[in-house]
């Protein structure tokens, strides 16, 4: 794609001149440019999460402190709220700041905080009521728990195997919404535990073959397992997309599902209420946390890969509702302890943020149960050379504590006896959503207005990206599931790209000024197309190239033609119309410099912007015609007068 028109590159260009300047008093240096400075001075490499065009910073030199690497990263990035994370000794992160992650050091001292609230099982069980009470009211889940409806799950035939059954079942609980999962049960007769395994940010949710080899596992042994999926994730999408996973109000919908699950099982005569587990890694172990905290029937957990006293979890699913700001503040760690003296488990790994558990949140923890004279009850397996997963070390783990708290079978300990299901199996609406019921709820909006919340930009524009490529790529007909979801997510990211640009970069990020072509004052219009005109090329080459490893170019001018609203083909049409016999070559060079227009105009947001890049060319076209031998002015003219005289004709026409 050719670089944007010369007045627009003049203008940017003036502004960035007007922006890099440096006074006596202020010493200023693009971030960028000092970022690039301390990683050559500290012989470290950079890598960024982060966007620094535009972003200038005052007293630069004097900000660097050569005897260390992370103050001086530290007085730079804390300008624009952000921050570093260190990878390795030659590796450092830049990164947004981040209001659920924080650093060992940090939960350090606010476990440190926590021990001097209370002394005795007393002074904990006064601390214990007021923030189970705050986070149920922040966490808003009552309002929605009044507003399930009473339904039983749909169960799918049961699948028998070596010790144990699945079933996939579909449960409504808000109007017209549904979770759906599976359930794993024993083959013996009689009553069993249960356990609760909310699902976590897994590769393929709970269809992951770690996953299905832990709950037939346990299924085997003796208990009764519920899987189901996360909101926005696996079946969820077909009635919210997948954008929705990362709001707020996800966080509220899983903790409703678990609960509702475990008010169902706990009607079944073959279930054991005296025995009633939460087990899930990851996102699933945050979930565990909390529901043992909302509800007291839980009798033993096993958050894995998950509890620490620094980090809430990196999903709004987890951390959405600000649950850890109840009485004061408070976090995972503390939550998880309101479950003693209850037998308790934590499975931590030494390459993620539970690395901290043996020597931080467990010696906190034991002190807990300690006042209930249970430090027994309290366990930690920790693996010291694996990283953030649910793989055998950690399972054993679980198996276990299992067998040890609920009595378990330890002799059915046999994953190899455990059959792995393809995900078309496991699913209760079918492999495109076919067997949905027909109230079924098919956008996140119908769910939010269940919610007393307002939805910020940056939820908007994913869930309308979402939407608009799940729309665009359907309409191609291409009929290959497959390159249509490829397309789809070439569609979603190149979307939500431009609209985020447009969010975090609005026309103000501009300075006002002069258009130095037409000496006039930069508009409105002017200053967005200059913000826009400067993301990343990337941006561009990822949609293009996206689209055609799959596509051929009669597809990719469809496309194309979707994100300006067909312009290429009614300006033609208006061309055809004004010159007068156009030749073959003039009608290729106007076709080209509009494709052209319409291939630049896909990265801009707005029908004023794509308006504006399509005005350039259409200019440009009439220069070519003018230069060939036509004048535009008068074909114009002409076209304008002949449309009056025939509007003229028709109006004396019908007054007769």
């Amino acid at each position: 794609m050719k670089k944007l028109v010369l007045s627009f590159v003049v203008i940017t260009l003036s502004l960035i001149a007007a922006v890099g300047q440096t006074y006596e008093d202020n010493f200023s240096k693009p971030l960028g440019k000092v970022l690039q400075d301390i990683g050559t001075q500290f012989e470290v490499r950079l890598k960024y999460d982060v966007d620094t065009v535009g972003k200038v910073v005052p007293f630069a030199d004097f900000r660097i402190r050569p005897y260390s690497l992370e103050e001086s990263l530290t007085n730079v990035l804390s300008l624009f709220d952000y921050k570093f994370v260190k990878q390795n000794d030659k590796l450092y992160k830049i990164k947004s700041y981040e209001y659920p992650r924080r650093t060992p050091a940090d939960g350090e001292k606010m476990l440190a905080y926590l021990n001097t609230l209370y002394s005795d099982s007393t002074e904990w069980n006064q601390r214990k009521a007021c923030f189970r009470k705050e986070v149920r009211e922040i966490l808003q889940i009552d309002p929605i728990l009044a507003k399930r409806v009473k339904a039983k799950p749909t169960f799918s035939e049961s699948r028998n195997y070596d010790g144990y059954s699945v079933q996939n079942f579909s449960l409504e609980t808000l109007p017209g919404l549904y979770v759906c999962g599976s359930v794993y049960r024993p083959l013996k007769d009689g009553k069993h535990p249960l356990i609760i395994c909310p699902n976590g940010h897994w590769g393929d949710g709970r269809y992951n073959t770690d996953l299905q080899y832990r709950f037939g596992t346990l299924a085997r042994m003796g208990a009764t397992c519920v899987s189901y999926d996360l909101f926005g994730w696996g079946e969820s999408v077909l009635q919210v997309t997948g954008p929705a996973h990362r709001t707020s109000v996800a966080h509220i919908v899983q903790i409703m599902n678990g609960l509702t699950l475990l008010d169902y099982m706990l009607t079944l005569p073959d279930i054991d209420a005296t025995k009633v587990g939460a087990n899930g890694g990851s996102g699933g172990g945050a979930q565990t946390v909390l529901l043992t905290l909302l509800d007291d029937r839980f009798t033993a957990a096993c958050p894995t890969v998950s509890l620490s006293s620094h980090f809430d979890g990196g999903c709004p699913c987890e951390s959405g509702m600000p649950i850890t700001l109840a009485c004061g503040g408070t976090n995972n760690a503390e939550m998880m302890a309101a479950f003693a003296p209850k037998p308790l488990c934590v499975i931590s790994d030494g390459q993620d943020w539970t690395a901290s558990v043996p020597d931080l949140e467990l010696p906190y923890l034991k002190r807990i149960y300690g006042f209930y004279d249970a430090s027994d009850k309290v366990s930690n397996v920790h693996i010291p050379d694996e990283g953030h997963s649910f793989g055998i070390n950690k399972r054993n783990g679980v198996y276990d504590f299992f067998i040890k708290t609920f009595g378990l079978d330890a002799n059915m300990l046999d994953e190899s006896k455990v059959q792995i299901e393809s995900q078309e199996t496991m699913l209760s609406f079918g492999e495109n959503g076919q067997n949905m019921p027909a109230n079924a709820i098919r956008s996140f909006d119908e769910v939010e207005k269940m919610f007393d919340k307002v939805r910020d930009e940056n939820v908007n524009a994913k869930l309308e990206s979402a939407e608009k490529a799940k729309k665009w790529a359907a309409s191609l007909q291409l009929n290959d599931a497959e390159k249509e979801t490829l397309i789809e997510k070439v569609l979603y990211s190149h979307l939500y790209a431009v609209r985020q640009w447009n969010l975090d970069h609005s026309y103000t990020s501009v300075p006002a000024g002069i258009n130095p072509k037409t000496g006039k004052e930069l508009s409105k219009l002017d200053r967005e197309m200059i913000a826009s005109s400067s993301k990343p090329k990337s941006v561009h080459e990822d949609l293009m190239n996206g689209l055609r490893n799959d596509l051929n170019e009669e597809q990719v001018e469809q496309v194309l033609d979707l994100y300006t609203i067909g312009k290429v083909a009614f300006t033609m049409k208006a061309y055809r119309e004004i010159v007068p016999d156009m030749t073959m070559e003039e009608e290729n060079t106007i076709l080209a410099n509009l494709k052209e227009a319409r291939e630049m105009a896909v990265d801009y947001k707005s029908m004023k912007q794509i308006s504006a890049i399509f005005e350039i060319y259409k200019t440009k076209n009439e220069q070519y015609l003018d230069s060939n031998g036509r004048s535009w002015r008068k074909m114009y003219s002409d076209y304008v007068k002949a449309l009056k005289a025939k509007k003229a004709a028709q109006t004396k026409s019908t007054k007769k």
